[in-house]
């Protein structure tokens, strides 16, 4: 049973980036790519005991020492966009299929970001900006029902 200040502290999200130019980055084990300009959605989970706020925190600010692959793309883009939803499931799973069936979108990089589950990536691509309402009505249509509260933080 989950009590709902702690579900509170947890939660899913998709980061989105903008990568002002093409670049190669090199994202740790993973090697060296070239990332297209564009936009970059990245899903991800904060279900620890850190929660939901700290692991926001930590992709607002580029990391100094790297930890996740995203933090290497994090390094050269803008952080631009933040959906999220505080809750204890764990729907980074469905959010990653949603992002596949949005106009435009297009898994990125095999592995990146989902090293620990069996989705392809948790990174994909956009030559524009992803649209929020659209995530929303393909993530309604999935689910069968209205989904959970998700919030858009837009960032300067």
């Amino acid at each position: 049973m989950h009590s709902k200040s702690t579900d509170e502290k947890k939660g899913t999200y998709i980061i989105i980036l903008h990568l002002p130019e093409e670049k190669q980055i090199e994202v740790g084990r993973l090697g060296k790519f070239r990332f297209t300009k564009g936009y970059y959605a990245y899903v991800g989970s904060a279900l620890g005991t850190d929660g939901l706020q700290q692991r926001l925190s930590h992709h607002i600010q580029p990391a100094e020492n790297p930890h996740w692959h995203i933090d290497y793309l994090r390094a050269h883009s803008r952080l631009v966009e933040i959906w999220f939803t505080k809750s204890f499931e764990k729907l980074e799973h469905i959010w990653a299929k949603i992002l596949t069936k949005m106009p435009g979108g297009n898994f990125f990089l095999t592995g990146f970001g989902s090293s620990d589950c069996k989705c392809i990536s948790h990174l994909y691509y956009f030559g524009s900006l992803p649209c929020f309402q659209n995530f929303m009505n393909l993530l309604q249509m999935k689910l069968r029902r209205e989904p959970q509260k998700i919030e858009r933080l837009l960032v300067n």
